[in-house]
């Protein structure tokens, strides 16, 4: 027998050919001894079908389905024994070889007479058993050939065709001949795609000409499935490969940095296509096989290691990001040249991490973040000895973060802080190595205890919040026994809550530990004081089964509604938010409601396929402000009947001055039900909203701190704006803004910074601010202005191109046909109500 190998599943390797040595010469020299592992053995005879001949014949063992070694014919037919083989399942596989080696010149066969693994029969040796006879006669396999048209002045000989079969994976693969033709043998039966690229390996690294292809569409998903019979001839399989684009340049870098380590990657947005190559010794390089499209060019280190000494650079002005890179037209067949970047120094910040006894300091990870746009910077682990290096940082000031990882240390900002805009900045110049002090991290606290769930409750999910001062200090599930823990904990007093996530599906009240209802306020929460690294266990507190709220949805025809959201909700969220989705009978329940006075609405989402009906309200009306509140109390359950689009009053809009069915009315209910503004209360009582009026930038940061859904943030305790003190009244939300970089203000002559808050919102600022809360999604702005009256050259033409390829706002025809977007116009408060109602359709639709 041969060797004896380490089992691997289902695989073998061939020996090379050694250069000069024929295949079975190699063979012969590289085989190792065989080892006995047992004493069964497999043997039989094997022939090669008339005409068929060959120069070696493999025959190999697997013992349930792991490779376990082989024997060797050394001619084109003969007997064989696989001996030493340990108790067990085996199946043999039998290929065939001609002078020099190669591809089988037969299909590759499984006992008995099977082409594939989990066909062939299985022999199952005792220990010292002898099982004969098994033998086969070796026939060729399905064969698969046709001709790819290349463009002209390709060599065709370079082009790789590969068959892939569906289910039991197998690869065939061929060089296309000069002419284009190609044909694969031996192949077994199945399903296959063929794909053609470029390269084979016997050509240089030379860029591809051509667009690889499937035969039948680009793409995998779009790939024909090709039949192949069992020894049948597949004709015709013809294809057209497409000319490619070529991008080429060089990558220049500072002294003693090896170019080579540099990678050069291509994409395109929206369109998904890209491709990518490595920088040679003398900086040139070269990609091909580029679909023709609009490229936005990234130069990146690709060396290992954290270390990087350069800075990754997007093609364009320094400092460039994918936003305002300079695009990169590719035309198929004619080379684009000179797409050259010049990499800069990366500026490096090195420091020290101590860590109290019983951690390791290699298990912390140190983050630099950009201070003014909180773009990542880079990040670097720390040595045994507590020493790092952040690398490849560009010019600028930076934020270090020290998070631990699977440790039980607290998360901490340079100079021991628990936040970032209380930690001091890290200045650096390009190529500049500044070293920061000294961070000690301190040992977490740890809280944990057990919530009793009662008997009869189902729900799958259960989760526990930790809050202190600053919000909500993190979320863990409960276990199915009860147990939740918190640790990483700074010193602090701390409250817990319980499934008092909105949206969450549970039939369990919400509350606070310990042992208090949702419905009593998160005041009365029981606080739970830590020190610093002290664990403090065995808080228990026991959960109830919430009340529950039945009804049903019908539509204007009568008839029920299937899949429509319903929501429970408080106006000043007091009480968590719960929902469901009605049934094919139009009957929902809602799970999980604490004892108080609640709000129903259903088809809240404008994209939903019902959306078109609108939202209706407890009380069966049509908007909030003449909806009725619905008591609900722990234990039991409250049915409001059916809420129906076919009788449902429409009772106006809820404010004065905006009436139902006007323009704007269904975006004005929105922003009013959905909190963002819910207008004034006039000296009769009466509610207005004031749709004419114009937005004030305070007010605005107000409006986008809702509709982002009002996230945990802690304001800065010294303002960043010299007109916005901290007293006032929209200061968290303005300094939110600042803080996401959705606005950040003027620099004064004098150097301060102000945000001018009292001013109003023009239409071009309205669109930078949409644009960049959305978070400056890619895109390309049209090359031809859709609006007369914004010209490609604008400060925020991109912005508002973005704005109207969204259909957030689409501007105004007008006589004479043309299109205007009025960028210096004021942006009212009904107009507001809109592009928010459709930015949320589009980017908050659930």
């Amino acid at each position: 027998m041969g060797a004896l190998l380490k089992p691997s599943k289902l695989s073998r390797q061939l020996l090379v050919p050694v250069a000069g040595l024929s295949l079975l010469a190699a063979s012969f020299l590289g085989a190792p001894a065989a080892v006995a592992v047992g004493t069964a053995s497999i043997s039989g005879s094997v022939q090669m079908q008339a005409g068929l001949s060959a120069s070696m014949i493999i025959v190999d063992a697997y013992k349930d389905d792991m490779y376990v070694g082989e024997t060797r014919i050394w001619s084109g037919s003969g007997s064989y024994t696989l001996d030493g083989l340990a108790p067990g399942n085996y199946k043999v596989q039998f290929s065939a070889y001609g002078e020099g080696g190669g591809i089988p010149v037969n299909v590759v066969e499984w006992y008995d007479d099977k082409e594939l693994a989990s066909t062939a029969q299985t022999i199952t040796l005792a220990a010292g058993q002898t099982q004969a006879n098994v033998s086969a006669v070796l026939n060729t396999g399905a064969t698969v050939s046709g001709k790819a048209t290349v463009p002209a002045g390709v060599d065709a000989t370079k082009i790789t065709v590969e068959a892939s079969r569906e289910g039991e994976y197998r690869t065939y693969r061929a060089s296309l001949k000069a002419d284009g033709t190609y044909s694969l043998a031996n192949m077994i039966a199945g399903q296959y795609r063929l794909s053609f690229y470029w390269g084979n390996e016997n050509q240089d690294s030379s860029p591809s000409p051509i667009i690889s292809s499937f035969l039948g569409g680009k793409q995998w998903s779009s790939a024909t499935l090709v039949n192949v019979p069992k020894q049948g001839n597949v004709t015709g399989q013809n294809i057209t490969l497409a000319a490619a684009g070529i991008v080429s340049g060089k990558v220049t870098v500072p002294g003693g940095v090896d170019v080579t380590k540099i990678v050069v990657s291509l994409s395109s947005v929206p369109s998904g296509y890209s491709g990518y190559g490595f920088v040679k010794a003398n900086g040139d390089y070269s990609i091909g096989g580029l679909e023709p499209a609009t490229y936005k060019a990234n130069f990146y280190w690709n060396g290992g290691g954290d270390f990087r000494p350069i800075v990754d650079a997007y093609y364009g002005p320094q400092g460039a990001t994918f936003a305002t890179a300079t695009p990169i037209e590719v035309p198929p067949s004619v080379p684009v040249t000179g797409i050259s970047q010049t990499l800069l120094a990366g500026a490096q910040v090195k420091g020290k991490v101590i860590v109290p006894s019983g951690f390791s300091v290699t298990g912390v990870r140190v983050t630099a973040t950009n201070a003014e746009t909180k773009a990542y910077g880079g990040s670097a682990v720390p040595d045994s000895t507590g020493a790092f290096n952040i690398s490849g940082l560009a010019a600028g000031s930076y934020k270090l973060d020290y998070t631990a990882q699977d440790q039980n240390l607290v998360h901490q900002w340079l100079g021991q802080k628990l936040d970032a805009a209380s930690s001091a900045a890290v200045t650096v110049t390009t190529g500049q190595i500044q070293s920061v002090s000294d961070e000690t991290l301190v040992s977490g606290a740890v809280v944990s205890g057990t919530l009793a769930i009662p008997a009869g409750s189902s729900s799958q999910y259960k989760y526990a919040s930790l809050v202190g001062g600053s919000g909500v200090m993190g979320q863990t599930a409960v276990a199915d026994n009860g147990s939740f823990s918190f640790n990483r904990l700074p010193a602090g007093s701390y409250s817990i809550e319980f499934n008092r996530s909105s949206g969450l599906s549970t039939d369990l009240e919400a509350s606070f530990y310990k042992d208090k209802a949702e419905s009593l306020g998160a005041a009365s929460a029981t606080q739970v004081t830590v020190a610093t690294g002290e664990a403090k266990s065995g808080l228990t507190t026991t959960a109830k089964i919430g009340g529950t709220l039945t009804g049903k949805i019908v539509g204007t025809d009568g008839q029920p509604l299937n899949n429509v959201p319903v929501r429970v909700y408080t106006k000043d969220g007091s009480l968590v938010t719960r929902g469901a989705n009605t049934s094919a009978d139009g009957t929902f329940k809602v799970t999980g409601l604490s004892t108080g006075s609640y709000l129903v609405s259903a088809n809240m989402i404008p994209t939903r396929p019902s959306g078109s009906l609108g939202t209706i309200f407890s009380g069966n009306v049509k908007t909030e402000g003449a909806a009725s509140t619905v008591a609900t109390t722990v234990g039991t359950n409250t049915d409001i009947g059916t809420l129906s689009f076919a009788t449902a009053g429409n009772a106006g809009t809820g404010f004065a001055d905006v009436p139902a069915g006007g323009q704007f009315s269904t975006e004005i209910s929105w922003m009013a039900t959905a909190g963002i503004s819910t207008g004034w209360t006039e000296t009769d009582g009466s509610k207005t909203f004031r749709p004419l009026s114009p937005v004030n930038r305070d007010a605005m940061a107000a409006f986008m701190y809702r509709l982002a859904g009002k996230p945990a943030f802690t304001p800065p305790a010294t303002s960043p704006f010299a007109d916005v003190p901290t007293s006032s009244q929209f200061y968290k939300e303005i300094t939110w803004l600042a803080d996401k970089g959705v606005s950040t203000g003027w620099t004064e002559a004098d150097g301060s910074k102000t945000y001018r808050p009292l001013q109003a919102v023009n239409r071009d600022a309205m669109a930078a601010f949409m644009y960049r809360l959305a978070g400056k999604p890619a895109f390309t702005p049209p090359a031809t202005s859709p609006f007369a009256d914004v010209p490609t050259s604008s400060q925020f033409y991109k912005e508002i191109t973005w704005l109207a390829a969204q259909g957030i706002s689409t501007g105004w025809t007008e006589g004479d046909g043309s299109k205007t977007f009025r960028p210096l116009n004021a942006v009212n408060r009904d107009a507001m109500a809109a592009f928010m109602y459709r930015y949320n359709s589009k980017f908050n639709p659930s």
